[in-house]
């Protein structure tokens, strides 16, 4: 598929999210859009605000010890400890003259102790990271989760059986609810490519759906891209 057809392909998948959340809106009506909006916008702020408050406390008490296993393990297949400690005794072992050999063999056995200081720093920094960033995601999905689903029983559950009740012209109901429901599904259409464009780092390879030049030929992808610049960072 050319750049064009990317550019296009993509932004129609964004537009067809819109249409779909307009005509839902319209069905459903002003308040249960209006709960789903709300229920949208409070699960990323509450996924949010609890990754960032939690997942370096999560990170170290539960998914630390476990990362820290899985990459000892990993450094311990590699042998790369193994392979530098033999690397003294080779040298020991070469036929050398003993003034070239004076104090080399201490000197290498002095930088090769602090390589394996410096895989075993770099090792333990990897898995910080790692359980972090897992921990982020994971604390997100969770509270996104139960976020959303608490205002969605408050709006659709209790609000919306008593302003039914009401007096509500039929007409206003269903075109605000069309409103908040292309309101809705911008966020939804903005959410999806996010998460793309951070799971599938495939897609901004070049000639990718993602690339530059492939954005710069789209409409509604570049129109995210430059009014959020920081969910899109370049890779």
């Amino acid at each position: 598929m050319d750049k064009l057809n990317w550019a296009l392909a993509v932004d129609a998948i964004l537009l067809l999210v819109v249409i779909w959340k307009l005509i839902t809106g319209r069905r459903d009506g002003m308040v249960k859009k209006l709960g789903g909006l709300a229920a949208l916008i409070g699960a990323l702020f509450a996924g949010d605000f609890v990754s960032k408050r939690y997942s370096p406390l999560v990170a170290e008490k539960w998914l630390g010890p476990a990362m820290d296993k899985w990459f000892t393990h990993i450094r311990e297949s590699l042998g790369l400890e193994d392979i530098l400690d033999n690397l003294t005794d080779i040298l020991r072992g070469v036929n050398l003259p003993q003034f070239l050999k004076l104090n080399v063999a201490e000197m290498v056995s002095q930088r090769l102790g602090m390589a394996k200081n410096s895989i075993g720093l770099a090792v333990g920094e990897a898995s910080r990271v790692v359980a972090q960033r897992l921990a982020a995601w994971l604390l997100f999905l969770v509270a996104a989760i139960l976020a959303y689903a608490l205002i969605k029983v408050i709006f659709d559950g209790v609000l919306d059986p008593l302003i039914r009740k009401l007096p509500i012209i039929g007409t206003a109901n269903a075109v605000i609810g069309a409103l908040l429901g292309a309101v809705q599904g911008a966020i939804i259409a903005l959410v999806l490519l996010w998460l793309a464009y951070q799971l599938l780092p495939a897609l901004s390879q070049p000639g990718g759906p993602f690339s530059p030049e492939c954005v710069e030929r789209s409409y509604l992808t570049r129109v995210c891209f430059q009014a959020f610049p920081n969910l899109f960072v370049p890779k």
